[in-house]
């Protein structure tokens, strides 16, 4: 765990999936806690449905933080494919500006942010199967070992999951590209990511339902992905 001394401009966290059995809320709050940074970008799935009642007291405590957090530092919310709807509720009571897709420039270089569900035309095709999917999964989870080997394994040799995660990057990469953009940056895939392809750099920040947990910082133009 870095020092909270440390100052980092942007921190970027996604799929926390809050209310889910495998949420792991106490550790983000403890990882924002020790850190200093300006930014703080939500990329997506921070909820996992529109069940408020599966909200555990460390969710509702993450909740709060976040928004004391915004009382001093930016807070954006990039709308995931959990938490659409729930990000326009919530975003004013956390203090937070709400986008499907987020776009900045920071040390001369042009940064987009979008949550990834949109380059995943399975789940965009195919909605009930693919909630079927990650409802099997979040249950794997659940059952799982304390360390989490079992769900580690699925996610590491899943040869859906690996072409998912390959699919998203390369669909994101064309996208920036579109956009005219340095860096995109994603998650929905729950895997931590760097793929570089003719000078445009696609980052993926994974996931907190999982072991490590994994999130992205940026600091004087570096991004780096991190484990928590």
């Amino acid at each position: 765990m870095k020092n909270k001394t440390q100052k980092i401009h942007t921190l970027i966290i996604s799929d926390l999936h809050l209310g889910s059995a495998v949420s792991q809320a106490k550790k983000v709050e403890e990882m924002l806690r020790s850190k200093n940074f300006r930014k703080l970008i939500l990329l997506g799935d921070i909820f996992d449905s529109l069940d408020f009642r599966d909200l555990t007291p460390e969710c509702w405590s993450l909740l709060h933080y976040i928004g004391e957090l915004s009382k001093s530092r930016k807070i954006r919310w990039i709308e995931g494919n959990h938490d659409t709807g729930l990000a326009n509720i919530f975003g004013a009571m956390l203090g937070a500006q709400v986008y499907e897709e987020y776009v900045w420039q920071y040390k001369g270089r042009k940064y987009l942010a979008i949550h990834g569900y949109q380059f995943d035309r399975f789940l965009v095709d195919n909605v009930v199967i693919s909630y079927v999917a990650s409802a099997l999964y979040l249950w794997i989870q659940k059952v799982d070992f304390e360390d989490k080997r079992v769900s580690r394994f699925v996610k590491r040799t899943s040869k859906g999951w690996l072409r998912l995660s390959q699919k998203v990057a390369v669909a994101a990469i064309k996208y920036g590209r579109e956009q005219d953009v340095n860096y995109v940056l994603c998650g929905h895939t729950h895997k931590a990511q760097k793929k570089i392809n003719k000078g445009l750099v696609y980052y993926n920040s994974g996931c907190w339902t999982d072991s490590p947990c994994t999130y992205l910082t940026i600091d004087e133009g570096d991004i780096k992905i991190c484990e928590y």
